[in-house]
């Protein structure tokens, strides 16, 4: 059970966290490089995809089919074109929404995501969470994409806590790198569909949004 005392601020990953958005950024890289280069992702191809960027994956199988005349950068451009002109039809994980309104005037909560910053604000919008999040950072600022803790260091310290001190939720092995890489505490978020990481760090919490919810207001000293 966690002890949420322990920890100052929070730290929140997007894609597949929140909501279930891999399925909208695999279905439109899988159109992109259909389309780019006639390929046909793979099943290995979509897992790799988690936690990570158009343009990371699109090097990969670039490196490994030969493929020089087109650049990741043209990969990312096309697959948002396609997500920008998508309709976007979003479901929060259960207790997701409950679990961030309980905390909202308790703790600072930011939002740190390898996706753009164009992608995240659309989400935010059609979910209804505009203003759910004291801070925001994506790869559109940060220019580096976890598992590098970039971004999470530019979101605790706009949190004004040390990484020790916040917490990080994430659903991929990326994410949890990036945490450890930065010395971050993290908690592993499951979700209805999400595959585990194929890595688990030993003694990770592992919770529901339901469970995190009743740990947060049985044990909080905030909860008083």
């Amino acid at each position: 059970m966690l002890d949420f005392s322990r920890y100052d601020n929070f730290i929140f990953d997007w894609d597949n966290t929140i909501a279930a958005t891999e399925p909208l950024h695999i279905k439109a890289m899988a159109c992109t490089l259909r389309d780019m280069i006639g390929y046909e992702m793979t099943y290995a191809d979509c897992l790799d995809f988690i936690g990570s960027t158009s343009a990371a994956l699109a090097e990969k199988i670039f490196t490994r089919l030969g493929i020089t005349n087109i650049s990741p950068l043209q990969v990312t451009e096309y697959k948002a074109d396609l997500l920008r002109r998508e309709e976007m039809i979003l479901s929060l994980y259960p207790g997701v929404r409950e679990f961030l309104q309980y905390w909202q005037n308790r703790k600072k909560i930011a939002l740190a995501s390898n996706s753009s910053r164009e992608f995240i604000e659309r989400c935010l919008a059609v979910c209804g969470l505009q203003d759910s999040f004291f801070y925001i950072v994506t790869i559109s600022e940060a220019k580096i994409r976890k598992p590098d803790p970039a971004m999470l260091q530019m979101a605790a310290s706009a949190l004004g806590s040390p990484p020790e001190r916040t917490l990080v939720f994430e659903d991929s092995e990326t994410g949890l790198q990036a945490a450890k890489n930065g010395f971050f505490p993290s908690v592993l978020v499951l979700n209805p569909g999400n595959p585990l990481p194929p890595t688990l760090p030993a003694e990770l919490p592992m919770y529901t949004w339901e469970q995190l919810l009743q740990f947060a207001k049985k044990k909080s000293p905030e909860a008083e």
